[in-house]
């Protein structure tokens, strides 16, 4: 569901969800006096149906509506991660502001009778929101274009940004974490690398083992990472993902050494996706790993490197984990595998 964009000097759209066709007409008439797109409806129903063709910029919803009220509709808005964005004010003329904003998941509260000046403050301070948020947006599509071209450098990463966000989303939908939290963690996938723009082309393509110089190059990644995406949509989570989806389940990963449940559940997934994906991928220094070889490496590594919670969650996705009548060798797999640096890109 796309959103629309806000150009210079036009101050949005307002879709108006409220049951009393009075109300709905005083309020269109007094928000197209200054210079709103406003469109109405009646019930929660109607207002499902218009936000599937467009979202506007601004909802204001009345809370004592039939069928669906006003704060049940905010709450489905909310958890739904194509309208979650969405700025939120609810109409009312109950008293109790802290009950409703609770209750609603709203952004703010508007009383009846309206006061004039309260509304159209209201409205603005949502419309600045809303411009915050496109700005954002804005920001997000810029890096990960930034990552996709880092990315691009070296042709055998081809998609690897889409499959690390992909699986990142299996499992954080597997072990239970809400759609919004998903869909950040799959945001802090795409971006999870978008650091290695700065590291040399001569580094990403070294068929050898990388040097402790060369090593510590790509160590910047992560937090020159986390620091490029304060800037999108969620932007404090993505970015403490973004730096710590290297860190060790044990301890001895970077920047900041962390261990265990001290590191974001967030970056622990993308560490895992992100192995996951690594090794089943070809790369210059080594070939391209089955599905069984690459959850044997996991399975070595669950509990050191990663968290092994998330490795069983990753296995029974994949498929169940392989008998040891297979007819490969994990420990050949494991010491090719660990015989080069484990944290390369």
């Amino acid at each position: 569901m796309a959103s629309p964009e806000i150009s210079e000097g036009f101050n949005g759209s307002i879709l108006i969800v409220d049951d009393d066709e009075g109300s709905r007409l005083v309020l269109q008439r007094f928000l197209d006096s200054h210079g709103y797109a406003v469109a109405t409806v009646r019930d929660a129903e109607k207002a499902t149906t218009a936000l599937a063709a467009a979202c506007p910029d601004l909802l204001l919803v009345d809370v004592l509506m039939p069928d669906e009220d006003g704060l049940a509709l905010c709450r489905r808005l909310r958890a739904d991660p194509a309208t979650a964005w969405i700025p939120l004010i609810i109409m009312t003329a109950l008293p109790d502001d802290e009950h409703l904003l609770a209750a609603s998941g709203a952004d703010g509260v508007i009383h009846k009778p309206f006061k004039r000046d309260e509304l159209i403050s209201w409205v603005r301070a949502m419309m600045r929101l809303r411009q915050v948020q496109l700005d954002a947006a804005r920001t997000e599509g810029m890096l990960i274009s930034v990552a996709a071209l880092a990315e691009a450098r070296s042709v055998y990463r081809e998609d690897h940004l889409l499959r690390v966000s992909r699986y990142s989303g299996q499992l954080a939908d597997a072990i239970g974490l809400d759609a919004r939290a998903t869909a950040t963690i799959r945001r802090a996938a795409l971006l999870h690398d978008v650091g290695m723009i700065t590291v040399p082309d001569a580094i990403l393509r070294q068929p050898r083992s990388l040097t402790p110089g060369e090593f510590r190059q790509i160590q910047k990644h992560a937090i020159l990472g986390a620091e490029l995406s304060r800037g999108v949509p969620d932007g404090h989570q993505v970015s403490v993902i973004v730096r710590s989806h290297h860190e060790r389940w044990h301890g001895g990963g970077y920047p900041d050494g962390l261990e265990g449940e001290a590191i974001p559940i967030g970056a622990r997934i993308v560490a895992v996706a992100d192995a996951f994906d690594a090794l089943t991928s070809k790369r210059p220094y080594r070939a391209a790993m089955s599905f069984l070889e690459a959850l044997e490496v996991l399975w070595f590594g669950a509990d050191d490197q990663w968290d092994p919670t998330l490795v069983e969650v990753l296995a029974s996705l994949v498929q169940p984990r392989p008998a040891r009548a297979a007819k490969f060798d994990p420990r050949e797999i494991v010491t090719r595998y660990m015989a080069m640096t484990p944290e390369r890109p």
